[in-house]
């Protein structure tokens, strides 16, 4: 059994001269408090939209997001973790 979530964040304050064109999301099942090892990435290809379904998650666990924006000069730093969000069977929402 799996249960999902939508990772909703906001534009970045900065855009680094350049329009932003895409974002890159990732996620962190966090397995222990202080692990911050084994960040995945949520999508292969940036997506434009300020939201994105994350499915596949193990449920009753802990996980954590992080973004980072696109433009075509690059791609930023990834964002500070989330708050911390504990999976049921339902969907819930977290925001950057």
């Amino acid at each position: 059994m799996s249960t999902k979530c939508t990772v909703r964040y906001q534009l970045p304050s900065d855009e680094g001269n350049a329009p932003v064109t895409g974002y890159h999301v990732q996620r962190h099942h966090v397995l222990a408090v202080g692990d911050d090892s084994g960040w995945e990435a949520v999508n292969e290809q940036p997506i434009t939209a300020l939201e994105i379904d994350v499915d596949h998650l193990q449920p009753l666990s802990r996980y954590e997001f992080r973004v980072a924006a696109k433009n075509e000069l690059g791609t930023g730093d990834f964002s500070p973790a989330s708050r911390l969000i504990t999976t049921d069977n339902s969907v819930r929402t977290t925001i950057i």
